[in-house]
C-alpha cells in the first residue's frame, strides 16, 4: 500500500482510465473487521469514485465520536454509499440515497458488504430539492461527502437540507477545498447560505481518525439554528 501520513491514500481511481476502472473496487479498512468492498463505476460522472472526501468522513464515524447504533441515518448524494455503508456496520440504520442512475451501484455494494452491517441499510432515490415526505420523521444524523461543486444543486441542496433536518438532527458535511476555478466561490456562497438558517462548527483536525485526514479535508457539524421565541 501507499503511504498514509498526511493523506489519505486514495488519490488513484480519479486518474485511472476507464478500461482499468470497469470492475475497480475499493477496499475500505474498518477498526472492528474485515474491509469494505465497494464497486466503482469510471462511466457516469462524479458519484461513481470513493472521493477522499468520503474516506475521511466513513473513517471518522469509526472514531466513535457520534454515537451511531440504532440511530436513523440518511446519506445525501451517497455515490458508491462508503459513507452510509460503514455507519450501517456501526449499527446505524441507514438509507443512503442519490439519483436513479446511481441506484445500481448502490444496491451492488449494499449486497456486497451485507454480512458486516450490524444495523441496516437501504438505498432510495433522493433529488435535492424535491419533495421528501417520504424520508420523515427527520433523521438523528445527515451524511454527506462532497457535495458541494455545482453552483446551480447549491439551492435544491439547501432546500433539501432544510426539510429534511429536525431540530435534533445533526449534519456532518465533510468536503475537499478545492482551489480550481469557481470551486472558492461555489464553497463560500454554499456556506454564506447555509448560515442564514444553520449553525456551523468545524471538527478539529485532530479528532480525525490519525491516518485518514487531510489539511484541505475538512468535517463539519452543522444544525438548525433554534427558532428564536421558544427561549
Amino acid at each position: 500500500g501507499a503511504a498514509r501520513a498526511g493523506r489519505p491514500r486514495e488519490a488513484g481511481p480519479r486518474r485511472l482510465s476507464a478500461a482499468a476502472m470497469a470492475g475497480f473496487v475499493r477496499e475500505l479498512e474498518r477498526r472492528g473487521g474485515p474491509a469494505l468492498r465497494l464497486e466503482q463505476r469510471a462511466a457516469g460522472g462524479v458519484g461513481c469514485v470513493v472521493w477522499d472526501a468520503a474516506l475521511v468522513l466513513a473513517k471518522f464515524l469509526e472514531t466513535g465520536a457520534c454515537p451511531l447504533a440504532r440511530r436513523h441515518v440518511l446519506e445525501l448524494g451517497a455515490g458508491t454509499g462508503a459513507v452510509g455503508i460503514m455507519a450501517a456496520t456501526l449499527g446505524a440504520n441507514v438509507t443512503v440515497t442519490d439519483l436513479e442512475e446511481l441506484q445500481e451501484l448502490l444496491m451492488v455494494n449494499i449486497e456486497n458488504n451485507k454480512h458486516l452491517v450490524t444495523g441496516s441499510v437501504r438505498a432510495k432515490v433522493l433529488k435535492w430539492g424535491e419533495d421528501v415526505t417520504e424520508f420523515q420523521p427527520p433523521p438523528d444524523y445527515i451524511l454527506m461527502a462532497d457535495c458541494i461543486y455545482y453552483e446551480e444543486s447549491l439551492e435544491p441542496l439547501l432546500k433539501t437540507l432544510k426539510d429534511l433536518t429536525g431540530p435534533d438532527t445533526c449534519v456532518l458535511c465533510c468536503y475537499e477545498q478545492r482551489t480550481m476555478g469557481k470551486n472558492p466561490e461555489i464553497e463560500r456562497k454554499y456556506f454564506e447560505l447555509l448560515q442564514l438558517d444553520f449553525e456551523l462548527e468545524k471538527i478539529p483536525l485532530d479528532k480525525h481518525d490519525e491516518e485518514y485526514r487531510s489539511e484541505d479535508i475538512h468535517i463539519v457539524n452543522i444544525h438548525r439554528k433554534q427558532t428564536v421565541g421558544l427561549l
